[in-house]
């Protein structure tokens, strides 16, 4: 039994070194950088929509103000703006295409009457 103790003992003890080794640190370390990108990406997509909402409410109070600070940021806002617009009218009659409206109507014309006159021998 004395002998079973002792592989237990090593076992303990080089499971102990295992445990706390460097690598098994360095492991550890690097399993926790994907939640923290998942984090910073969280973090980012807070910042991004605060520039936005930023972003939206001064264009709301200066589309109209030729002197504004982004005169030429604006002008590209707005056409982009009046694009998509239109493009999403395009999009509705693109949706509303009904084919058969296109059919032409054939128009029946009748034969004339004419007379041929067959002279004989």
């Amino acid at each position: 039994m004395d002998f079973l103790n002792k592989i237990g003992t090593k076992a303990g003890e080089t499971f102990q070194t295992i445990k706390e080794s460097d690598a098994t640190k360095k492991a550890k370390n690097y399993a926790e950088i994907p939640g923290l990108s998942l984090q910073v990406g969280k973090q980012e997509g807070i910042v991004k929509k605060a520039y936005e909402e930023i972003g939206k409410a001064y264009y709301k109070a200066n589309k109209n103000n030729p002197d504004c600070a982004y005169a030429d940021q604006m002008k590209i806002i707005k056409e982009a703006l009046d694009k998509i617009a239109e493009l999403k009218a395009e999009i509705e009659v693109k949706k509303n295409y009904d084919p058969s409206a296109d059919e032409e109507v054939a128009e029946v014309i009748e034969p004339e009457e004419t007379s041929i006159v067959v002279e004989g021998k």
